[in-house]
């Protein structure tokens, strides 16, 4: 009889523990968040460009800058159920061609950049490397130790960021509300125009690329900051004959606030007869107050008539000569 009341009571008094340390529903579960995002797609010298198809939402710890959810939604918005808490929120577009997203964990280092052209593109474009840096080397713009990067330039980023976004818990018995939180995304990256607008010979242009140089490497999607490392943006050009000149157009993350001194833009002409042109200008003073980005090149350059029509071989006929000779029977 002793046992049985002993079972009883150890019985009563987990059964009393249990109630007493019962959570609160609110702690276990969810809130439904319906974000609202407009993506702002009028970008200067680009139009009104596509919507993205997705979009990356991240929620951080303050204290930490830690991510501590994450979710995707449609480029107009969605619903995510995140713990309720206080988080700092990244938004961005995934799925980019150029641009590439590094540290997506950290608030603080979420970091979007390009990677370097590739070894056939620098293969391709050897002699011009070579020709530029030695007048680059005469001008007395290199520096010691310099290795110079020219990356891919990067596709519009469109990025929205929120501080101390507030999602709360619905305590027990409170009745379903919705929470909606509104949000604007804007792209990173600016897009420029370049013509060079007096090209004597433009018929013999058969292709144009162009460096720019002094660009932001990358750029930090949570502080808006753009990182120390300068870079050059390797891009295309081409003819327009109606206007007589070449055009073409980059993306960046902006112009390096260090490089003062010289903003070089190069452009490298091939011409019908496959011999290649290379030609510099400092552009420094076209990126400062400028809200159309298009930087105008106005020094005439000339192509000249090549002397061959490809590769340097030039077949030619001569005029017919009597030839007499005897010939044995």
């Amino acid at each position: 009889m002793k046992k049985t009341i002993l079972i009883t009571a150890r019985l009563t008094l987990v059964a009393l523990c249990a109630i007493a340390c019962q959570r609160r529903p609110f702690v276990e579960h969810t809130t439904g968040v319906n974000l609202i995002l407009k993506v702002n797609t009028e970008i200067v010298n680009a139009g009104d460009v596509p919507l993205p198809e997705t979009m990356r939402v991240d929620l951080f710890d303050p204290q930490t800058g830690k991510v501590r959810y994450t979710d995707y939604i449609s480029a107009t918005g969605g619903y995510i159920y995140p713990a309720p808490g206080d988080y700092d929120m990244i938004l961005y577009n995934i799925g980019t061609e150029s641009t590439i997203i590094r540290n997506e964990n950290s608030y603080d280092n979420v970091e979007a950049y390009t990677n370097e052209v590739s070894s056939f593109i620098k293969g391709q474009i050897a002699q011009f490397l070579a020709s530029r840096a030695e007048a680059k080397a005469e001008r007395g713009k290199t520096k010691a130790d310099e290795v110079e990067r020219i990356v891919n330039q990067p596709d519009h980023l469109f990025v929205a960021t929120g501080h101390r976004v507030s999602i709360p818990a619905l305590l027990e018995g409170e009745e379903e509300r919705e929470v909606t939180i509104e949000v604007d995304a804007h792209t990173v990256v600016e897009t420029w125009k370049v013509h060079v607008t007096s090209v004597i010979g433009l018929q013999w242009v058969q292709s144009a690329v162009a460096i720019m140089s002094g660009q932001v490497e990358s750029t930090f999607l949570g502080s808006g900051e753009d990182s120390d490392e300068v870079v050059s943006i390797y891009f295309e050009m081409e003819k327009n004959e109606e206007a007589g000149m070449i055009e073409g157009t980059f993306h960046t993350f902006g112009k390096h606030p260090g490089e003062l001194s010289e903003l070089s833009f190069d452009v490298n002409i091939t011409d019908t007869g496959g011999d290649e042109h290379h030609f510099h200008f400092d552009v420094t003073e076209d990126f400062f107050d400028n809200p159309e980005n298009l930087i105008i090149v106005e020094d005439p350059i000339e192509i000249e008539e090549p002397k061959t029509g490809g590769g340097g071989f030039d077949p030619s006929v001569e005029d017919w000569e009597d030839v007499k000779t005897d010939i044995i029977l």
